[in-house]
């Protein structure tokens, strides 16, 4: 991780007469500097202590800053930036990036609470780097972990504030229970304490929730016929990825009725071997046994919440327990549809969702631009 600061290690001094010449290349601490020669695009902030200090003709200062000092700091360290960077130094005796390009620079400026929320909820970030009691080296396992904590405190209700202005998950939970003229299950003995605007709800409650299953013997299904049907498998599906984009195999359409049909949109679950991996469908398919699916989500429920929170480890402990068999474990939908789930009024489900994936793309910066 790079420390955006100015070091006093090997501090070179000149004399009165150059920084009498030199008074309009003085940086100070409202400033920013970014490095422009030899190691290109390093940016930050200047300690107090050097307030007024000389800056080489190897870095730029950014002055008279009319954002948020540090949102600004951190847009430019991201990897849009710095590939824009990249694109567009020339390479002399050492790699140049000039004044021109620099300001050339295009980024995005939301709103100013915004950037504040922004730079808050990177300080997060750092700030559950740090409360981690670990004495480790490997980073990528570091921040494996932080996402981890980053899931607990969202499933806790304890990643962002709640506000009085939403309306309580039971009141929603009320109204789809009345035009569905079915009342949700009570949850009797809540596995842990979460604010009171949240409620604990059967999964069965919020979704449909089905068993995938397979035409036999499958040989005789697979196609390239371009009518066939998409059949889903879990190769399909990348860990980096939250969503199933593409199928590598179609089944012909009359396989569809020895199998399970579903849509974009739906939500899909391991159910074998590596059971519990949720993913979001973004084509329509046939899925096999070794899946289970969640349809018709009610609209007290985001889907993009329901993919963090059924990546939070309570959740996988949750299935690790009620999962069958002894060699081999597989989740039934029966006993899927009983657990214990923590669901959030909807504008903070919002909320949380926009907070994880700031404090995760910031993860995901360190780890890619680790040196």
């Amino acid at each position: 991780m790079q420390n955006n600061s100015i070091s006093d290690a090997d501090l070179v001094y000149i004399t009165d007469d150059i920084f009498e010449k030199i008074q309009r290349y003085t940086i100070n601490k409202d400033d920013l500097y970014l490095t422009i020669a030899g190691t290109i695009g390093r940016v930050g902030e200047v300690p107090e202590i050097f307030d007024g200090m000389n800056l080489t003709e190897n870095a730029l200062k950014l002055t008279n800053i009319s954002i948020c000092k540090k949102y600004l700091m951190q847009i430019l360290n991201t990897k849009l930036v710095q590939d824009y960077f990249e694109s567009t130094y020339h390479q002399v005796a050492m790699p140049k990036l000039s004044l021109i390009n620099a300001s050339k620079t295009i980024i995005p400026v939301p709103p100013l609470d915004e950037q504040q929320k922004i730079v808050n909820e990177i300080d997060n970030v750092f700030s559950i780097t740090n409360n981690l009691d670990i004495d480790i080296v490997d980073l990528e396992d570091l921040i494996t972990r932080t996402k981890s904590k980053i899931l607990d405190l969202a499933i806790h209700g304890k990643l962002v504030p709640q506000s009085s202005n939403d309306e309580p998950a039971e009141e929603l939970l009320k109204r789809i229970a009345t035009s569905d003229n079915r009342p949700y299950e009570k949850v009797d003995e809540e596995p842990f304490e979460i604010p009171d605007s949240w409620k604990w709800v059967k999964l069965n409650d919020l979704a449909e929730i089905a068993r995938g299953g397979s035409p036999r013997p499958i040989q005789y299904y697979i196609t390239d016929n371009q009518d066939g049907i998409n059949w889903i498998k879990i190769g399909d599906t990348s860990e980096e990825s939250k969503y199933i984009t593409s199928a590598k195999e179609k089944i012909k359409p009359e396989g569809k009725k020895h199998s399970r049909f579903v849509h974009a949109g739906d939500f899909l679950l391991t159910n074998s071997m590596s059971f519990g991996r949720p993913y979001i469908l973004k084509i329509d398919g046939c899925i096999h046994d070794g899946w289970l699916v969640f349809a018709n989500i009610k609209e007290c429920l985001l889907q993009d919440y329901l993919y963090y929170a059924l990546s939070s480890a309570y959740i996988y402990e949750t299935f690790s327990n009620v999962a069958a068999g002894s060699t081999v474990k597989n989740l039934k939908s029966d006993t899927v549809k009983q657990v214990d789930f923590p669901l959030p009024p909807l504008s903070e489900q919002k909320r949380i969702v926009r907070a994880i994936e700031n404090m995760y793309e910031v993860l995901d910066q360190i780890q890619n631009n680790r040196v």
